[in-house]
């Protein structure tokens, strides 16, 4: 094709020279290019030497015949063969460029963006040195997308999904550790070959949790399992509730150190008889109070009567809030603790102690004279016994049935 002018470069070129002092000794020199032996003019005290006589070259070495003789600068090597392309592009370049192969940049790189010819901007590292990938502008993380900020801080941000999957192939271990200045201060791990999960510190008295498959969860020490090592709370950082829907073992890990409930409350007394009828209970005094420790149960009462409705028979106070245990020996299932006394017993101007027991597999107790003066002996109290208007005070224990 014709032109008028000058031929339009296509590159820019340079001549490569390469300087070596002699010294008398050395015959092997390092060129800055690989060459070959016809490939370069080489001059020793600004005489040209004979190539393949004088000097051959292989790769990058330089190797002389005889050593070339002491001087500064003395050897110089112009490079003949294929000239070192130097095209410099220029400042700009407003069409879209394909490189067919790798780009190296040895200066800054700048960029307002990164296509990776998609539809749209796949990554952007912005003005504020933020890396965006899947968005366009940082906020920190109240976008979709994945952000790392130039605070030093990571950001990611998916709708309706887990934002971070961490998985660690063929062994159990840490799958995420956590460092302080370079320490490791506790890390998140599987165990059971993957069926199992914990999470722990790692220094010599730091806590930490296994999570066992076994739908039992395991206290740990300095990131192994351990056994009576670790408390829950401090006197001075407590836990509020805890709830149970089953028991807790104290002290000991056998059945008999398994206290299954716990429980405080009222119940609703009445005073029958063992025949027929009944003392009717005065409304101030109609509830009785109860602790239940396992299968221990304290009754805190109070009874008082203001009038009857045909009673016969023995006296009772019913209505316990667990029925009595019937298993042998029956005798042990009920505490007497205190004496208590009755007002307004019959044939007699002062109060009378008694003491109850507790009817097995029932839920009332049956009331006993301790006896006295005025024959009221140690047998069941009756409705002869007391006045029409009689009360008492108990605090009782009794073993129930579960």
């Amino acid at each position: 094709m014709a032109y008028i002018g000058n031929i339009p470069a296509e590159a820019y070129t340079n001549t490569v020279k390469d300087s070596f002092n002699g010294d008398g000794s050395t015959v092997a020199f390092t060129m800055s290019l690989p060459s070959l032996t016809n490939d370069v003019r080489v001059v020793v005290e600004n005489v040209v030497q004979d190539p393949t006589v004088a000097y051959s070259c292989s790769g990058t070495t330089l190797t002389f015949t005889s050593a070339p003789v002491s001087g500064t600068a003395n050897i110089y090597v112009v490079h003949l063969g294929a000239a070192v392309m130097t095209t410099i592009p220029p400042s700009e370049i407003a069409d879209a460029t394909v490189f067919a192969s790798n780009v190296t940049v040895q200066g800054a790189f700048t960029s307002q963006g990164i296509d990776d010819n998609a539809t749209s901007t796949a990554m952007t590292l912005d003005s504020s040195g933020n890396l965006l990938v899947g968005k366009t502008s940082a906020d920190f993380g109240a976008s979709v997308g994945m952000e790392m900020g130039s605070n030093d801080t990571l950001y990611v941000a998916r709708s309706g999904g887990g934002t971070l999957t961490l998985n660690r192939l063929n062994s159990d271990g840490s799958i995420a550790e956590f460092r302080k200045d370079g320490t490791t201060v506790g890390s998140i791990g599987s165990a059971g070959n993957g069926s199992e999960i914990f999470i722990s510190g790692t220094q010599a008295n730091t806590s930490g949790i296994y999570f066992a498959n076994s739908n039992k969860n395991v206290p740990m020490k300095a990131g192994a399992v351990s056994d009576g090592t670790q408390n829950m709370g401090m006197p001075a950082y407590r836990w509020k509730d805890i709830y149970l829907s089953g028991g807790v073992y104290l002290g000991g890990t056998g059945s008999a150190n398994y206290l299954q409930d716990y429980e405080e409350g009222e119940f609703a007394y009445g005073l029958p008889c063992s025949t027929s009828g009944s003392f009717d209970v005065r409304s101030s005094y109609q509830n009785g109070f109860y602790t239940k420790v396992g299968r221990l149960v304290t009754i805190h009462l109070r009874f008082e009567s203001q009038g009857r409705s045909s009673p016969q028979g023995n006296i009772r106070i019913s209505g316990l809030p667990f029925t009595v245990d019937n298993t042998s020996p029956t005798s042990g299932n009920a505490f007497f603790q205190y004496p208590f006394t009755i007002r307004g017993v019959s044939n007699t101007s002062h109060d009378v102690n008694f003491y109850a027991i507790p009817y097995p597999g029932a839920t009332y107790i049956n009331l006993y004279g301790q006896g006295d003066s005025s024959s009221h002996d140690a047998s069941q109290l009756t409705v002869s016994d007391v006045a029409t208007n009689f009360e008492g005070a108990m605090t009782f224990t009794y073993k129930t049935s579960a």
